[in-house]
């Protein structure tokens, strides 16, 4: 027999009989031994990552499955609806002589896309754009903001920390009216504009 076809069965037989090597999918994935990930496109790297960290000593078992959070295998937290899974939301605000617009997009049950416009009249505007995320221990207790009123409502807080800048997005409805979202923003590193706070500057409202 040709030495070269002798070679062809040996190898395909070769072939035939090693073990097959399972491929690795980004679902079900295990980030450490107490940390399941069902589908990983649902949320952000980063936020994956700090859920990880979460002392084992109380959670002892993690699971994120769709929309829900699962703590030992019974505590069951949904991930916050506002905003809306895949739609964009423009909001805007006014004070003295500062003017903010904010773009957001949901991307996921974790992760805002963002733009935020500020501009000062007469005097210089920036525009900064990114992508925040719920911090991982959203379910341990909510945040609330006031409108103009001084009416309390419950916000989601997007976080974007990078070096000594930070963008914190807090969006949310007034109780028993889902007709306007408001957005609360804090962020420096603005250049010649002053930091926004909570404090010193009011609600967006959704145009």
């Amino acid at each position: 027999m040709n030495r070269l076809i002798l070679f062809s069965i040996i190898l395909i037989m070769a072939c035939k009989n090693a073990p097959k090597k399972e491929a690795q999918s980004v679902d079900n994935q295990n980030f450490n031994s107490r940390l399941t990930v069902k589908n990983s496109s649902d949320y952000s790297e980063a936020f994956v990552q700090n859920l990880a960290k979460m002392p084992s000593s109380e959670f002892k078992k993690i699971e994120l499955q769709d929309s829900f959070l699962i703590i030992n295998g019974s505590d069951t937290t949904q991930f916050p609806d506002v905003p809306r899974l895949g739609h964009s939301f423009k909001l805007t605000g006014r004070q003295g002589d500062i003017a903010i617009t904010l773009i957001v997009n949901r991307l996921n049950y974790t992760t805002i896309d963002y733009n935020i416009e500020i501009v000062e009249f007469g005097k210089t505007s920036i525009t900064h754009k990114g992508q925040a995320d719920i911090v991982a221990s959203f379910f341990l207790g909510g945040e609330s903001d006031e409108d103009k009123e001084g009416n309390a409502y419950p916000v989601t807080e997007f976080h974007d920390t990078k070096d000594s800048c930070q963008t914190s997005i807090r969006l949310g409805y007034k109780e028993d009216s889902n007709s306007f979202l408001l957005g609360k923003l804090i962020k420096n590193c603005n250049g010649k504009i002053k930091n926004i706070t909570l404090e010193n500057f009011g609600t967006l409202i959704e145009k």
